[in-house]
């Protein structure tokens, strides 16, 4: 989207009330997109991670718009990513405000430190029994405890059902479960004009990553995020929407396209995968390197969720076929079994 398509979509926006705040992360992502939306109450969608610097900005971007950060009456949350949810306790605390969010995310969100642990002992072990060095896998739980800081435990008021609603004044907001980027990932649609929130279901510069998770109600194992996810983008191509405003990056203003290519490059995608696949049975971390070479240790659990996400479609499909040996996951193409 080329700079003045971009500022006239956020203009309109902003003619109708709703102000796109980029918070500043630490992350590689860049700053996160949250949005004040002028409704009865006045509301605030996500919140950006925990951090003085963050707070500092978004409380200043607030006042710009002639609103004040005490003001804010309900804070809705898109999903439970850190850098989405850090601040939303301290703004509920400080302006009284309810906080809406995905009734099957409550308990996530409320148990921030111990499902961030827990999370961690998960990745932990998917790298290991995928053929990272447990060295490795330990250094990147070490990674990932540097930005616990970020996030805070979040207490919903309001939790909102699957294809339900929240009413926002004369707004109306459609509630939508899209799981896949997380377990946790909702859009919220005004069915009048097509307007769409989509937090970081669908991403105009970069594919939405499909982090492997747990799954949110606590369960044994682990989430099928890529194949969750590509349900999810199915579902969201078929609904009507004009312009969809993300989590970062620009507005969306044709999500069937990007959607299209979106799932096209997934195909390619599972399609390299099985050829590597093909040449000799290998670990999942196996595939990655062969793929990108020396994986980098903030990218370890990225790169190894992208691959166990094809691996879990071409299972589906019968394609490949996963065996343990000598405690490792080893995959295999489905002639060579």
């Amino acid at each position: 989207m080329d700079e003045a398509r971009r500022e006239e979509i956020l203009a309109e926006q902003r003619d109708r009330g709703i102000h796109c705040l980029p918070v500043p992360t630490p992350f590689a992502v860049g700053r996160v997109n949250c949005y004040l939306v002028e409704a009865d109450p006045l509301t605030l969608i996500d919140a950006g991670p925990r951090s003085e610097r963050s707070l500092a900005e978004l409380t200043a971007m607030i006042e710009a718009t002639g609103n004040h950060l005490e003001d804010i009456g309900l804070v809705i949350v898109t999903h439970q990513h850190i850098d989405h949810v850090g601040l939303v306790r301290t703004v509920a605390e400080r302006a009284g405000a309810e906080v809406a969010a995905l009734d099957k995310a409550v308990g996530r969100l409320a148990n921030f430190g111990r499902d961030f642990a827990a999370e961690d002992d998960m990745a932990v072990e998917l790298m290991v029994t995928n053929g990272i060095d447990p060295e490795i896998a330990d250094g990147l739980r070490a990674v990932s405890k540097t930005f616990r800081d970020l996030g805070d435990t979040v207490d919903v008021t309001m939790p909102l059902s699957d294809d339900g609603t929240v009413q926002l004044g004369d707004l109306t907001l459609e509630v939508f479960h899209r799981p896949g980027h997380s377990p946790s990932d909702t859009i919220f649609r005004d069915p009048e004009t097509g307007l769409t929130f989509g937090g970081d279901h669908l991403l105009s510069h970069i594919s939405s990553n499909p982090l492997i998770s747990r799954p949110l109600d606590g369960g044994p194992g682990r989430t099928r995020s890529l194949l969750d996810y590509e349900d999810s983008l199915k579902k969201t191509r078929e609904m009507d929407i004009s312009v969809m405003l993300s989590g970062h990056g620009d507005p969306i203003d044709d999500h069937r396209g990007l959607i299209d290519s979106r799932l096209t490059a997934q195909r390619r995608r599972s399609k390299k995968i099985l050829d590597i696949i093909r040449e000799r049975p290998r670990t999942a971390h196996e595939v990655a390197e062969a793929i990108w070479g020396d994986v980098a240790l903030t990218q370890a659990y990225l790169t190894l969720s992208e691959v166990i996400g094809h691996t879990d479609a071409l299972e589906r499909d019968g394609e490949v076929t996963a065996e343990s040996r000598d405690g490792l996951v080893i995959y295999a193409a489905a002639e060579q079994a």
